[in-house]
């Protein structure tokens, strides 16, 4: 069974199945859930910075670090054990290091209906990247 799961997590509407369904297995298990939270330094998000004077990248550093501990709280009070982490990068070299950093058995990431411009922006996918590279199994969550 798992004992480390990595969850990535944003806070948005995909990543909530993922929260649910880490959640539960995190606490079915008995395992430890480490939520990671990224802020994308490829892509829009640095040509938004670039292009004003108000450091989107820290706003963003903030709204996810909040989205994590209501995370956290939420999964603390129903007996499973929590740790937060964000990371500064791109999204799957992050999720990458950090489950090799904490050995996890297991990464919940929740799906995304994201077309094929989106992803050419982004540099590709990270489902992609992280079935060729991650150590450990993956767990793609979806509401359907």
């Amino acid at each position: 069974m798992h004992k480390k799961i990595l969850l990535a997590y944003n806070g948005s509407a995909h990543s909530a199945a993922a929260l649910r369904q880490a959640g539960e297995l995190a606490k079915l298990a008995g395992a430890e859930l480490h939520i990671l939270g990224i802020v994308v330094t490829t892509g829009g998000l640095v040509m938004a910075q670039a292009a004003g004077s108000l450091d989107v990248i820290e706003m963003e550093r903030v709204r996810i670090e909040k989205a994590l501990e209501e995370a956290a709280v939420g999964l603390t009070a129903a007996g499973i054990q929590v740790t937060t982490c964000v990371r500064q990068g791109e999204p799957a070299a992050e999720i990458i290091a950090h489950a090799r950093k904490i050995h996890a058995d297991l990464t919940v990431l929740g799906h995304t209906d994201k077309g094929l411009l989106a992803r050419w922006f982004e540099g590709g996918s990270v489902g992609a990247k992280l079935l060729a590279h991650l150590p450990c199994s993956l767990l793609i969550a979806t509401d359907r």
